[in-house]
């Protein structure tokens, strides 16, 4: 208890930013901020009109869930964010919110997290999807005289078990970097820390991985397997704004939405399995 409370008066002052974020979070936001995951029901009022008609239809039988970047944002972007989450996830009947910030004190999602979880979402005609929400903090500096630490081995060791463990037909990994580089990006240690990676995606079918984005936009397909880069609030070359994602059992589409409500890309996967047949 006082190890908590000690915690707790160490934490910095709640802004306005912050209070507004609360106010809606509190109708619509289930954040999985990279550890335990906080539900909350979607309960709350309208805001952000004009969202759907940009859109076009709604809900479309499947999953529905929300990621985004989190981050200290000024407030009236903050605002304008939070407002059109809301209206998305009350058009599309979104289940939960993935936050794939690299949250810290500073950040106002702040919250008590873990460093990886498993959450499983049961979908009609008996189907799930698995997210697997990874710690990819110790995955930073991966390389110590010409090798993977110790650290990023038993990340990938847990990766690969939790994933391996998994009946689902989707299987989503989170995390908070981008692990595919551009062809003119690549170096030896990103080599060594991502062929691994995009191994142990490719053994067991893995079909999307959700970071913040990267160098080579906010979708990059490679083969079957899909890489999705939400706008970062500190990224001045980026559209601020959050992906949807609508999953079913035959694909999974994902809109990227700006603070005005306006689609700025799509893109759609098949599932893999599927595609065989």
């Amino acid at each position: 208890m006082e190890v908590e409370a000690a915690r707790r008066s160490k934490r910095p002052p709640w802004s306005r930013t912050v209070a507004v974020q609360v106010a809606l979070c509190v109708a619509m936001y289930a954040a999985f901020s990279l550890g335990e995951p906080r539900l909350h029901r979607n309960r709350g009022r309208g805001g952000g009109g004009g969202v759907e008609a940009s859109l076009g239809r709604g809900g479309r039988g499947g999953v529905s869930f929300l990621s985004v970047a989190g981050g200290a944002r000024p407030a009236a972007e903050q605002a304008r964010l939070l407002r059109q989450m809301e209206s998305i996830a009350k058009a599309y009947k979104v289940k939960f919110v993935v936050d794939v910030a690299q949250l810290g004190e500073e950040d106002p999602l702040w919250q008590n997290i873990i460093g990886n979880f498993l959450k499983r979402v049961m979908m009609p005609y008996d189907q799930s999807l698995e997210i697997i929400g990874m710690d990819t903090g110790s995955l930073q500096e991966p390389i110590h005289d010409g090798k993977i630490r110790a650290s990023s081995r038993e990340q990938f060791k847990w990766l690969e078990q939790s994933i391996a463990a998994t009946s689902s037909n989707w299987k989503i990994v989170v995390g908070y970097d981008p692990f595919f580089v551009c062809a003119e990006a690549h170096t030896l240690e990103t080599t060594k820390l991502y062929e691994p990676l995009q191994r142990i995606f490719a053994k067991y079918g893995v079909n999307a991985y959700i970071s913040t984005g990267g160098h080579c936009g906010y979708f990059r397909q490679d083969n079957s397997m899909l890489y999705i880069g939400n706008p970062s609030p500190d990224d001045l070359t980026s559209s601020d704004g959050f992906l949807l994602h609508i999953v079913n059992l035959l694909e999974m589409e994902s809109l990227l939405i700006n603070l005005e409500g306006k689609v700025v890309e799509r893109f759609v996967v098949n599932h893999h399995r599927l595609e065989a047949l």
